[in-house]
């Protein structure tokens, strides 16, 4: 069956997206998919067979979206510290308090496909790539701690900022997550070397 030629993907997913973001796959029904979309049910059939494909386009398309708040322009521990902080604004910044849809779909593991879980898998997986980068490049600057291993501090790295996500949906305040953010990264930095005077070298 053709497409509708009003039907708009990019507008479809993004209210599609925000209604599985709200409610969570199970909770969200293909009738509140019809509601919040606007369309029926033969347009949305046309574009996808079933809500876990549905889900999946979504999710993909909010991994996309993820992905790119991650610094590029710097690296290592401004890096960390720069997306630390936008993660505490962003989860605070939210009067909904959705959380992160990754986040949201591993703790809702019983109630999706094999496929959509491996989708979940592989983001947790680039993030934890992205921190592990970072920590070695804070290696190489002489930041991180020597007694630090790159690859255990960032799954250390990933528990935080999956707790931060379940925290924020739980509506814990920004006061509360920034002391999080914060604490994951205290301890990870070499002291700066000081002159007798207590003044930085």
């Amino acid at each position: 069956m053709p497409r509708p030629r009003a039907f708009d993907t990019d507008t479809f997913l993004d209210r599609a997206l925000d209604v599985f973001w709200q409610r969570g796959y199970a909770a969200t029904s293909m009738a509140d998919i019809y509601e919040a979309t606007g369309l029926g049910a033969g347009s949305v059939y046309a574009f996808v067979k079933d809500k876990t494909e549905l889900f999946q386009r979504v999710f993909e398309r909010y991994g996309g979206m993820f992905a790119a708040t991650l610094p590029t322009n710097v690296a290592g521990r401004e890096a960390l510290e720069r997306w630390f902080g936008f993660l505490t604004n962003y989860l605070a910044d939210d009067p909904e308090r959705k959380g992160c849809l990754i986040c949201n779909t591993i703790i809702e593991r019983a109630a999706h496909a094999p496929e959509t879980l491996t989708l979940a898998d592989a983001r947790v997986a680039e993030v934890r790539a992205w921190f592990v980068e970072q920590l070695r490049a804070a290696a190489g600057s002489r930041d991180l701690r020597k007694d630090l291993d790159p690859e255990v501090v960032a799954d250390s790295l990933v528990a935080t900022t999956l707790g931060m996500m379940a925290l924020a949906r739980a509506r814990t305040d920004r006061g509360a997550l920034k002391t999080i953010a914060d604490a994951a990264l205290a301890g990870l930095w070499q002291p700066k070397a000081t002159t007798a005077a207590g003044v930085p070298a």
